[in-house]
């Protein structure tokens, strides 16, 4: 992640409720684009930077069809964020209003600036190739229980900071996170010590808003539902000897495609059908 200051001119637009001051981004070049993060200018697409992996990415998806709004907006969707390149400015600009403001945006060189799987693990004891290598990794975990729960949990969060963001929510605590294994773009982390410390539903409903303030991220159900989601799974589990935390950074985009009812994204994977099933059914 790269990050830009812009002088860029804000200029006035009426409402109903009298003049506001917003940035429609004028200045920008046919080759700049500006990513919108729950309505607010968050990030730089530069296609002049040709050796950018997201830029590449981005490029390929739009050589099978999709427009950059249509890859931009999906992007958001599978970070669990609100993403769209089109500002919400409705109104009537006003003449010879404009002033000169510093913008501070970020630059996505590569999605792994902006997407990180973390896969939870709970179990009596591990192998550390287990948890490293995929294919190992769900053969050993992804097995039904007696009440069809599976030996994992599995969420998406965008930038690191909201790694060590989640942690510290969900158990609420100030936690030293120490990578105990790593390889190339997965590292592994050990929570034991926080087995059965984790905030219960209700602490969940009283301090959700504290989340969203915390990790700006998107205030959905889809995310209030993964929160549920992994509170549930650490309750189910708080019986067992060792937590573990996977996390891999997300180097490769979802890849985009048309299909007969329309734009489709999918996550490419080395793994066999019933695991592609398992993971729809966390990120769906």
């Amino acid at each position: 992640m790269k990050p830009v200051t812009l002088d860029i001119e804000s200029y006035l637009f009426e409402s109903e409720n009298g003049p506001f001051r917003a940035i429609p981004f004028y200045e920008l070049s046919i080759d700049e684009w500006v990513i919108y993060q729950n309505e607010q200018p968050k990030y730089l697409i530069d296609f002049n930077l040709r050796e950018s992996t997201f830029i590449k990415q981005i490029k390929e998806s739009m050589n099978k069809g999709l427009d950059l709004e249509e890859i931009i907006y999906k992007y958001g969707v599978y970070l669990g964020l609100e993403w769209t390149t089109i500002h919400n400015i409705k109104s009537q600009e006003i003449e010879n209003s404009q002033q000169t403001e510093k913008v501070k945006l970020e630059i996505i060189e590569s999605f792994g600036d902006v997407a990180n799987e973390l896969i939870f693990i709970a179990s009596e004891d591990y192998e550390k190739s287990n948890l490293i290598d995929e294919k190992e990794l769900f053969e050993q975990y992804m097995v039904e229980d007696k009440n069809g729960y599976y030996g994992l949990e599995s969420i998406i969060v965008d930038r690191k900071e909201n790694i060590k963001n989640l942690i510290d929510f969900i158990f609420q605590t100030n936690f030293e996170l120490t990578k105990i294994q790593k390889s190339e773009n997965i590292s592994i982390y050990n929570l034991t010590s926080l087995i059965g410390q984790n905030i219960d539903l209700e602490t969940l409903e009283e301090k959700y808003q504290d989340w969203i303030s915390l990790s700006d991220r998107n205030n959905s159900m889809d995310e209030y539902g993964s929160l549920l989601g992994l509170i549930g799974y650490l309750d189910r589990n708080e019986d067992k000897e060792q937590l573990m935390l996977r996390v891999e950074n997300k180097i490769q985009c979802p890849t985009m495609h048309k299909s007969n009812g329309g734009e489709s994204t999918k996550t490419e994977t080395k793994s066999n059908k019933k695991t592609k099933s398992w993971l729809k059914r966390l990120w769906s």
